[in-house]
């Protein structure tokens, strides 16, 4: 069954999303706009500290460059979990590991 077509033309931002839906690994892609989003979630103190390392089975690994950042990111990580994922527009951090970072 096919849809109707419109007579306005589609934008890009929607066949690319359409296309990468149709992906195996489109989910995983779109899972990592989190880098965009960092900045932006975290805020303007901690941006210069932490920073996003990898997400693998929804565990967030982020860098921090010193153990008192590291120990702001454990008070914080349950709140810029819930902000990652609200701005993603689904649940795809479970949780933040931290590790310390010693060449920054």
């Amino acid at each position: 069954m096919s849809r109707p077509r419109s007579d306005r033309p589609s934008r890009l931002g929607e066949v690319l999303r359409a296309a990468l839906d149709r992906l195996p690994v489109g989910r995983e892609l779109a899972d990592h706009a989190l880098w965009v989003h960092w900045e932006s979630v975290v805020g303007a103190t901690l941006v210069p500290h932490v920073r996003p390392l990898r997400l693998r089975r929804g565990v967030l690994f982020v860098a921090a460059d010193g153990p008192t950042w590291m120990q702001e990111m454990q008070f914080l990580k349950r709140e810029l979990r819930d902000r990652l994922n609200a701005r993603l527009g689904r649940a795809v951090v479970r949780d933040i590991f931290v590790v310390l970072e010693s060449d920054r």
